[in-house]
């Protein structure tokens, strides 16, 4: 299979098909790649399919085959990331869509020093390249950005985590339903306020510790990801 990835969204793929290049496209496999006609590639749709390709010519490729890419979960791991200042919002974003999560949702909460953005589209290009970067098959979903008290409404089995629990994750993760959505929550630079933390365990929301140290936010969401997504695979198989 070709190292080569690119995905292509909002457009139907099957094997046979001639699909025409947008000017991005054609920028990024020729200038950014140095690709040539008769290259072969990998394409993918985001929403799990896969499919070997032949650059044609430089405005076009022909799908070949659907190719079978072991690479996804068969879990679902959506993290609920409070805004972050500068770039380290990207980089959660890049570094979480590596690892596997199937969507990342912004929220704001009471000590987030950023309280809107604009970087929605921003922030689906890096998902995107970095689900061709780390040989995936989807492209998480960014969604909009809400408040913590309409995110922890809309979600179930979620696990928060805060620097003052003594829970440790392994053992929230022995009752965790893996059939569901799992909704990793992860405070601002400042963290969770006592207040918060009461409303996300009314809600059931499970309130868990990473550890004996203080973690950055962008390190915190990182690891707890990492962990969950390690446990998930060597706990049920």
């Amino acid at each position: 299979m070709s190292q080569i990835r690119l995905c292509i969204n909002n457009r139907q793929i099957y094997p046979g098909i001639l699909l025409e290049l947008s000017n991005e496209e054609k920028r990024y496999l020729f200038n950014v790649l140095r690709c040539h006609p008769g290259d072969t590639l990998s394409i993918f749709d985001g929403k799990g399919r896969s499919f070997q390709a032949k650059i044609v010519n430089y405005k076009t490729i022909q799908i070949l085959k659907e190719e079978n890419l072991p690479t996804e979960d068969d879990f679902s791991i959506v993290l609920c990331q409070a805004l972050l200042k500068g770039e380290k919002m990207d980089m959660v974003i890049e570094k979480a869509t590596e690892l596997g999560v199937k969507k990342i949702i912004p929220f704001v909460s009471s000590r987030c020093i950023v309280k809107h953005t604009r970087k929605i589209e921003r922030w689906m290009k890096i998902a995107k390249e970095a689900s061709e970067q780390s040989l995936r098959s989807i492209v998480p979903e960014i969604s909009e950005v809400i408040s913590f008290s309409e995110l922890i409404q809309s979600i179930e089995n979620g696990i928060l985590f805060w620097e003052k629990a003594n829970i440790p994750l392994i053992q929230a993760i022995s009752n965790i339903n893996r059939e569901k959505a799992i909704f990793l929550l992860i405070g601002p630079e400042g963290g969770f306020t006592q207040e918060e933390i009461i409303m996300a365990e009314k809600r059931g929301i499970k309130i868990i510790s990473l550890g004996r140290r203080i973690l950055k936010a962008e390190t915190a969401s990182l690891v707890s990801v990492a962990l969950v997504s390690f446990l998930l695979q060597h706990s049920f198989s």
